[in-house]
C-alpha cells in the first residue's frame, strides 16, 4: 500500500511501484505532476491531455495519481486536491455535464430550469471550497460529439473558459478520439474555431505499447512476475517472453493483468507449471482463436516471425499482430 500524501504543501512525488514504470507512462506521470503544479498559476496555466488504446493505462495513472492525494479534514474542513472523475455514458450538453460533476462533488445540483450561470457558479464554488488543485477527467471522449459542430464548439470553448478562470488545473484523459480536442475543426472547416483549446494544453501524452525484445519489456514482465512471487525472468527465456509479448498486444497492461493477477497463481514450480497457467487463463480470458501459450497454434518460430515483422515496419498495433497472425493461419490451412 502507497502512503497518502499529508502535506499542506504539495510537492511533485515519484511515480509508485503500483505502476508498471515504462517510458510514456512515467513521462505521464511527470507532466501530471507539472500540470499540478500549475494549480495557483493566475496566468500560463496549462491543461494536459493523455491518451492511448485499451487498456494501456490510462485510466489506472489517473486513479493512482488520485489514491495519492485522497481528501483531508484540516480545521473541521475537507480538502480534496485532486478531483477525478469518469465519464460512463454519453453527454453533450454542457448543463449535462456540470450537473453530473456537481454531482460527484457531494451536492446535488439543482432541479429542473436552471438560470444561465448557475450551474457553472455552483460547480466553480465548489471546485474552490473543497480546495481542488487538480481536475482529472477521464473517458472525456464520451462527451465529445461525433462531428465538428456548435455542440462540440460550445463545449471546447466552456473548456477553455475554465482553464482561464478555474482555481485548478484540469487533465484530461481518454481514447485516441480524444485528440479531437486539440484536433478541433482541422478536418471539418464548416466551423471556426477560434478559441482554441490547443493554445491552452501542453503537447498531449500518448501511452504507447511497449516494444519487444527491450529492457523495458523485460521489466514489465518481471513487475507481473513478481505479483506471483516466481523468479524473475532474463533474456534467456526468449521465447516465453515474445509469447507474452503476443498476448499483451491484444488488450496491453489488461490482458496481463488477466493472466497473472485475476487468476490464483501461487505454487507455481518451474517455468513449464507457468506457461501451462497462463495457456489456461488465456482460455479464459482472451480474445484470440489463437492461444500464444500453445505450441500447437503457434509456434516459437511463429512467434518470432511475428516479432520481428513488428520490428521491421515499426508498426506495433494490436491491428498489425492480427494481420500478421492471420496470414500465419491461413498458410497453415493451406498446407
Amino acid at each position: 500500500m502507497v502512503a497518502a500524501i499529508t502535506k499542506s504543501k504539495r510537492e511533485p512525488i515519484a511515480m509508485p511501484s503500483s505502476l508498471v514504470k515504462h517510458d510514456s507512462l512515467k513521462i505521464a506521470w511527470k507532466r501530471i505532476c507539472r500540470v499540478h503544479a500549475m494549480h495557483s498559476q493566475s496566468k500560463n496555466k496549462k491543461g494536459l491531455l493523455i491518451y492511448g488504446g485499451s487498456g494501456i493505462g490510462k485510466s489506472q495513472v489517473g486513479k493512482v495519481y488520485a489514491y495519492l492525494h485522497p481528501p483531508q479534514k484540516i480545521r473541521e474542513k475537507t480538502i480534496q486536491p485532486v478531483f477525478l472523475y469518469r465519464f460512463k455514458e454519453s453527454k453533450k450538453s454542457i448543463d449535462d455535464i456540470l450537473k453530473l460533476l456537481i454531482k460527484a462533488l457531494g451536492t446535488t445540483p439543482p432541479r429542473g430550469k436552471t438560470e444561465p450561470g448557475e450551474l457553472d457558479a455552483q460547480f466553480c464554488y465548489l471546485i474552490k471550497e473543497l480546495g481542488v488543485e487538480v481536475i482529472i477527467l477521464d473517458e472525456i471522449q464520451q462527451i465529445l460529439p461525433n462531428s465538428d459542430g456548435v455542440t462540440a464548439l460550445n463545449t471546447l470553448k466552456y473548456f477553455c473558459s475554465l482553464l482561464d478562470g478555474l482555481s485548478a488545473s484540469i487533465v484530461f484523459i481518454g481514447s485516441d478520439r480524444a485528440m479531437r480536442l486539440l484536433n478541433f475543426g482541422k478536418t471539418d472547416k464548416t466551423v471556426d474555431d477560434n478559441e482554441q483549446l490547443s493554445r491552452r494544453m501542453m503537447r498531449p501524452i500518448k501511452l504507447e505499447h511497449i516494444e519487444p525484445k527491450t529492457d523495458e519489456w523485460l521489466e514489465c514482465v518481471n513487475w507481473f512476475i513478481d505479483k506471483i512471487r516466481f523468479p524473475f525472468l532474463n533474456y534467456k527465456d526468449g521465447p516465453l517472453l515474445n509469447r507474452l509479448y503476443i498476448a499483451y498486444m491484444e488488450r496491453s497492461f489488461s490482458t496481463l493483468e488477466s493472466l497473472f493477477l485475476l487468476e490464483d497463481m501461487s505454487g507455481i514450480q518451474d517455468k513449464k507449471e507457468l506457461i501451462a497457467r497462463l495457456k489456461d487463463n488465456f482460455d479464459i480470458y482472451g480474445k484470440s482463436k489463437t492461444n500464444p501459450f500453445c505450441s500447437k497454434d503457434i509456434s516459437d518460430d511463429e512467434v518470432k516471425t511475428i516479432l520481428d515483422e513488428l520490428l521491421r515496419t515499426k508498426d506495433i498495433s494490436d491491428d498489425k499482430v492480427n494481420t500478421i497472425l492471420d496470414e500465419l493461419l491461413h498458410t497453415k490451412d493451406v498446407d
